[in-house]
């Protein structure tokens, strides 16, 4: 009788201890970086399996280049180790496994090394170019590829391919045994999503390019491409959450509902913009679509994503409290506070009264040439920056701007400012020029400066940000200058002037 109830007691437990939280197992990556050790190694943190380029904890080397990683981890795992969104490589970590991971900063062949029992196929993976978005990878970039494509099922043909290469080394070393079920499973889910996600980029593209009537696809075609991809590749697969495409390739299909489903017009998404309601559009679609941990996670990558971007929309601060107040315990709030912090900043200095060598050009909209512009200003010489308010290289060169106008004034040359702004983001334009305090004269083109900057440029495609020097005539001397954060460089171009 004792037995029989022992052993009921067993039966009982039993189920307890299964339906309880997977047990996590940490993993050990035991690190060691020759050339230029960096400051920090940045690693995403798989919270849930999930890996996104802007959820990330660090660490940091000691002089000689050794560092060491402990993660809990209760699923396999892709971990990306960068630093300032420039990715060494990526880990695919299985739980309770040990690492030994080798990069070189100095050689871009065999920069990332892997010691491992599965090291052929971490070797294979970091072999491929597109691995994500900070190794120069996205849809839209692989899209070119296929853009002059008219034939849908060849299309398809193509990428199918393309995937079906890549896997082939995977395949064969887990024939071999060398790499796990689940490490396979995992890269085959993260290559079918990336090539399909290919396919999905193609729908958008041809669909803003009808408008200007450049689209190789038919609106039947791109529309049912673009559809296929969602039957096969639903974004409500668990698996699709630990890819690193989960967020942007769930992005194309709220695009998708949006745009072809809804048939929400272009005039509709500009006064949603102007309204300055454009994330609480995009988060409203999202909630029609998603749910549990997929929606949670996408609301916190969208946030991050566009909080990166530094626009400093005041919208984004709003849809962070919203976030904290439906998560109260979400563990992606901890990598949103950094970034929501500096668009709280830009706000705050709205506030304050604008430096007064900060000079908006008077007359703006009737300048339609750089040396109309020139013209009217006071100099000999004019070192003049193209910028504008979504460019993110061109507000990275703002932090050294203090170098930059000491050197000017020494040298007797004025500081200019040209915005390509489009009118929509005129008070955009002002604000981040009182924010960025940058000192000297400002103009936002309009299309006919626009269109002289490109001549100038020599091509309609103009790479900003640009910096060139002119006469007071407004006469191009040096059409190619340093920005200043290479102001020793800049001083060199100068000189030889």
């Amino acid at each position: 009788m004792k037995l029989f109830f022992r052993l009921l007691l067993l039966l009982l437990i039993i189920p307890a201890y299964s339906t309880g939280q997977i047990k996590k197992e940490t993993i050990k990556i035991i690190g060691k970086i020759t050339g230029k050790v960096p400051d920090i190694i940045e690693y995403t943190l798989p919270i849930n399996g999930i890996d996104y380029f802007g959820f990330t904890d660090s660490v940091q080397p000691d002089t000689a280049g050794n560092f060491q990683i402990s993660i809990p981890l209760d699923k396999t795992s892709f971990i990306d180790l960068s630093n300032k969104y420039k990715s060494f490589g990526t880990l695919i970590a299985e739980p309770g496994m040990s690492y030994k991971v080798y990069i070189d900063t100095e050689t871009q062949e065999n920069k990332f090394r892997v010691e491992s029992q599965n090291q052929k196929g971490q070797l294979l993976y970091n072999q491929i170019p597109n691995r994500s978005m900070i190794v120069g990878g996205h849809f839209e970039i692989e899209t070119k590829k296929y853009i002059k494509d008219s034939i849908p099922s060849e299309i398809k043909q193509k990428l199918e391919k393309s995937e079906e290469t890549e896997l082939e080394g995977f395949k064969k070393l887990l024939k071999d045994k060398t790499i796990s079920k689940d490490f396979y499973n995992l890269v085959k889910t993260d290559r079918n999503y990336f090539y399909k996600g290919i396919q999905g980029s193609l729908g958008f593209i041809n669909y803003l390019m009808t408008s200007s009537k450049q689209n190789t696809l038919t609106k039947l075609q791109y529309t049912e491409l673009w559809a296929s991809i969602f039957k096969t590749n639903p974004v409500t697969n668990p698996e699709l959450l630990r890819s690193p495409w989960f967020y942007f390739y769930t992005e194309n299909y709220l695009r998708y509902q949006d745009l072809i489903i809804k048939e929400t017009s272009e005039a509709t998404l500009v006064e949603i913009g102007k309204q300055g309601l454009t994330h609480t559009h995009n988060i409203t679609n999202a909630k029609k679509y998603l749910s549990g941990q997929q929606l949670e996670y996408y609301i916190a990558a969208y946030i991050y994503y566009e909080a990166i971007n530094k626009n400093y929309e005041k919208e984004l601060i709003t849809l962070f409290e919203q976030f904290k107040k439906n998560y109260p315990s979400s563990a992606y709030a901890h990598f949103l506070e950094p970034v929501i912090i500096p668009i709280l900043a830009f706000h705050k200095k709205q506030e304050e009264p604008l430096n007064e060598k900060i000079k908006f050009i008077d007359n703006s909209a009737n300048i339609n040439s750089v040396k109309e512009l020139i013209k009217g200003l006071r100099g000999k010489q004019f070192y003049v920056d193209i910028w504008a308010t979504w460019c993110g290289p061109c507000k990275a060169e703002f932090k050294d701007n203090a170098k930059l106008y000491q050197l000017l004034k020494s040298k007797n040359i004025t500081m200019v400012y040209i915005s390509i702004d489009k009118e929509n983001r005129e008070n955009q334009w002002r604000e981040m020029t009182h924010f960025y305090n940058l000192e000297g004269n400002h103009i936002r083109a309009n299309e006919k400066l626009d269109a002289d900057l490109r001549v100038l440029y020599n091509n309609q495609s103009m790479g900003i940000p640009w910096h060139f020097l002119t006469d007071e005539n407004g006469t191009i001397i040096k059409k190619n200058l340093s920005g200043p954060s290479e102001i020793e460089n800049l001083e060199k171009q100068l000189s030889k002037n």
